[in-house]
């Protein structure tokens, strides 16, 4: 006999420095995401997500890196649904080792695109790329522990800063340039951000996988914001942008479970 009984519905949030990214689990399937500039006002983003819900929301997690936000969207959420928010942090209570000399240091965003790339590809090795104001590369073992990586500037804010520094450089958008050699200057710029990047990201990605796995199989995966431009540069096996939320869903999952 076949249960009729609706899926848990699930609320993943998560708080990063650029941006508020959130989407709707029914089951262990996304049923749709919202992401909105890190200056949204915190209820009326949860105000957004209440009326995409259209609904009731049975669990909630979510993971910051953004301490002044944390409570504020829990607070919402909380109000919205009357569901508490379990708040995922690098400490504890995920399921993951963290190979950090302080493990606390570790970005709570990395711990969840780990938890994600755990649940995406079991049992294998997984190096994350995450390009979001940071670039992130962290490796994770076939065995759940999160060994380390690097942290570098996300590719968006290389003209910011390039601008900012210099008297004439112009701020230009994150996009492939047509070619390399460059004849203007805003192309100039745009080639050395972009595929100055892609080669950090490649640099970083081989040298952690070496260290991490030497000779052992491992498969890189990309996520993040500004993941999508770089999917044709051989960077990384496959993109999967909700990497992040589908690592709280497995943190919520996990506690649920414990019960």
């Amino acid at each position: 006999m076949t249960s009729s009984a609706a899926p848990v519905r699930t609320l993943a949030i998560a708080i990063g420095n650029s941006s508020l990214f959130a989407g709707v689990f029914e089951a262990d399937s996304l049923a749709w995401s919202l992401r909105a500039p890190a200056g949204a006002d915190p209820g009326g983003f949860v105000r957004r997500l209440r009326v995409r819900a259209r609904g009731r929301i049975d669990a909630a997690a979510l993971c910051s890196v953004v301490p002044g936000l944390t409570s504020a969207v829990a607070g919402a959420v909380r109000r919205a649904w009357g569901v508490t928010p379990r708040v995922l942090r690098a400490a504890g209570g995920h399921g993951l080792r963290i190979g950090y000399l302080k493990p606390s240091q570790l970005g709570a965003d990395r711990v969840a695109a780990a938890l994600g790339a755990r649940a995406a590809f079991p049992g294998r090795n997984v190096i994350v790329v995450d390009f979001g104001t940071a670039t992130t590369v962290t490796a994770l073992s076939r065995e759940g522990v999160v060994l380390g990586g690097a942290i570098i500037p996300g590719a968006a804010l290389w003209s910011g800063m390039l601008s900012a520094k210099t008297a004439q450089l112009p701020r230009v958008a994150l996009r492939r340039p047509e070619a390399a050699l460059a004849r203007s200057t805003a192309d100039g710029m745009r080639s050395g951000i972009f595929h100055g990047h892609a080669g950090a990201v490649r640099e970083l990605a081989g040298r952690i996988r070496a260290e991490a796995f030497g000779r052992a199989d491992a498969v890189v995966v990309g996520t993040g914001g500004n993941a999508a431009p770089f999917a044709g540069e051989g960077l990384f096996a496959e993109i999967k942008p909700d990497l992040v939320l589908r690592g709280l869903l497995m943190f919520s999952a996990s506690v649920h479970d414990s019960r």
